[in-house]
């Protein structure tokens, strides 16, 4: 029988897809990742700033997500608002402009 709750078990296959127009990445396939990665780029898409996010990837060894934006965007800006705005509703833990972020996920664990 195939272990799914390991450290490194891949619960989902493949771990990296494309939603909304943004790459999304788990390294080691989480679901939760996943899920909030999909939530994430719907919401962005909501918005219309998904094009603005080039690839979110979720370091499951690390438990952060890493965010690689458009070089248009700047932190304070409203592209930037918006997008961190989704990401605090959607992602546990991600990197803002160098800093860590906690999002909703991470306070309802």
């Amino acid at each position: 029988m195939k272990e799914f709750f390991g450290e490194k078990s891949h619960q989902i296959q493949p771990s990296a897809l494309e939603a909304f127009g943004v790459t999304i990445h788990s390294r080691y396939g989480q679901a939760h990742e996943l899920i909030e990665l999909m939530n994430f780029t719907k919401l962005l898409a909501e918005k219309k700033v998904a094009h603005y996010v080039k690839r979110a990837f979720y370091d499951s060894k690390a438990c952060l997500c890493t965010l690689e934006l458009d070089p248009s965007v700047q932190q304070g800006d409203a592209v930037a608002d918006a997008i961190l705005e989704a990401a605090t509703e959607t992602i546990g833990q991600f990197d803002w402009f160098d800093t860590f972020q906690h999002g909703a996920p991470l306070s309802h664990t």
